[in-house]
């Protein structure tokens, strides 16, 4: 009981840091979530997918991928099924965390096949691809 009193902030530290690589790395590879960097996303780009956007509305209004859908992240699993569930889903936000927790969450309702873009939008925007500026 010692230790943990003495060591309260350590254990929280320590818990927290778990429970966030979890949810960032650990947590999508078991639901079957593959990560997609920008070169491997420009292999792919011409073949039929749906590019899905979960950042909140300001984030989006200020530039967003041309070919993406606006689906904030507390919005996924009520609209999901406005997405094909046999086409491959691209899922992207700011840096990857949040896209990440939504593209779990896709692979978990039967989305065939679901990539987590490496990077977020500034990875995107410094690979040169496609980008919408405003709503």
């Amino acid at each position: 009981m010692e230790f943990m009193q003495q060591n309260a902030i350590n254990i929280f530290l320590a818990t927290l840091i778990v429970w966030m690589l979890w949810k960032r790395l650990i947590a999508p590879k078991l639901s079957g979530v593959k990560s997609i960097s920008a070169s491997a996303y420009m292999q792919i780009a011409r073949e039929p997918h749906t590019l899905v956007d979960v950042r909140q509305q300001p984030e989006w209004s200020s530039s967003h991928a041309k070919t993406a859908i606006h689906m904030p992240l507390g919005e996924i699993t009520d609209r999901m099924h406005e997405i094909t569930k046999e086409t491959p889903v691209v899922v992207i936000c700011a840096s990857g965390n949040r896209s990440a927790m939504a593209a779990t969450k896709l692979a978990k309702a039967g989305f065939a096949t679901v990539y987590n873009f490496s990077g977020g939008m500034s990875a995107w925007q410094s690979a040169g691809l496609p980008v919408k500026s405003g709503s």
